[in-house]
């Protein structure tokens, strides 16, 4: 499609060279509100979208709009079934984000499992803590069974997920599938990393904590919206799961504070993804959606 225009929205960066070649590229102004995208979006064939919510409403107002791409794995700031009903193709970037929210989430199983929070925050005080104690005593992950992600220090993985890997995969990744109450009794550190769906909201309640271990750590660098923060609250203050570390929160950037009271969380500010080199390699991918689709006429990472 020649001289594609696309709209780029919700990013600091005001360079694209990738989508500059073959694309006319305009960055929304800085603190731009919604009426000025109502305003502006009917001149577009294509929207990068950061944290602009992307309504119906905003759909509806780019009347060229053919493709929008979110630059990230997650797109629930997107409607897609509206997305869809109007023919709009959206897309994501899984590739560029899966090892940096990885990483992220074995950092916080290791803070969690070596009492850093605890350490730091005593050391800050001026206290040298006597770790001859047993209760100022981490553990180890080694043999420990880690509920998602990472072999590396010999742990046993297990996962669920909607659909079962095919076995010869299984073997390959060296996981074991179990239905999900089995992986909460039995993990010692639960990882979520799926999306923010009906399906997924508050999968972790009230029963789902109550089934995990008293030892046992709860991860999540997916979505806040997985977890229902009331419920993990009560059972991190009876002791009645070891500890959390929580990179996503219900609301952000306006966090629940109670969390920040407790010496058993850690807590980053959605940072799963914030590295230098995944927030390059996110925009180039964010750019080759738009420019295989407009383009080449092939939609790539497409989730409608």
């Amino acid at each position: 499609m020649e001289n594609a225009k696309v709209l780029v929205a919700g990013l600091a960066v005001k360079q694209l060279p990738e989508l500059e070649k073959v694309c006319e590229v305009t960055f929304a102004p800085a603190g731009a509100g919604k009426d000025w995208y109502l305003a502006n979006l009917g001149d577009f064939d294509a929207l990068i979208s950061g944290k602009l919510p992307v309504d119906q409403e905003l759909l509806d107002a780019g009347k060229k709009l053919k493709i929008v791409s979110a630059t990230g794995v997650g797109y629930d700031h997107i409607d897609v079934d509206y997305a869809s009903s109007q023919g709009i193709i959206v897309s994501n970037c899984p590739a560029s984000v899966m090892q940096p929210t990885a990483e992220m989430a074995f950092t916080l199983l290791l803070a969690l499992s070596r009492k850093l929070a605890l350490y730091n925050q005593e050391m800050r005080q001026g206290n040298f803590l006597d770790t001859g104690l047993l209760e100022n005593q981490g553990q180890s992950p080694v043999g420990k069974t880690l509920a998602s992600y990472a072999r590396t220090f010999g742990m046993n993985i297990l996962y669920h997920n909607r659909h079962q890997l095919p076995e010869n995969e299984e073997r390959a990744l060296g996981v074991s599938y179990v239905p999900f109450a089995d992986l909460l009794s039995q993990a010692d550190y639960v990882s979520l990393n799926a999306p923010a769906t009906a399906e997924t909201y508050h999968v972790i309640d009230e029963a789902a904590l109550s089934m995990m271990q008293p030892t046992a750590f709860l991860i999540n660098t997916s979505r806040g919206s997985l977890v229902d923060e009331a419920a993990l609250l009560r059972a991190l203050k009876g002791k009645r799961i070891a500890g959390a570390g929580l990179d996503v929160f219900e609301e952000e950037p306006d966090f629940n504070k109670e969390f920040c009271q407790l010496d058993n969380v850690i807590l980053t500010p959605h940072a799963g993804s914030a590295t230098r080199e995944s927030r390059r390699s996110v925009l180039k991918e964010a750019s080759h959606n738009i420019v295989s689709f407009l383009v080449d006429g092939v939609p790539v990472n497409r989730v409608n």
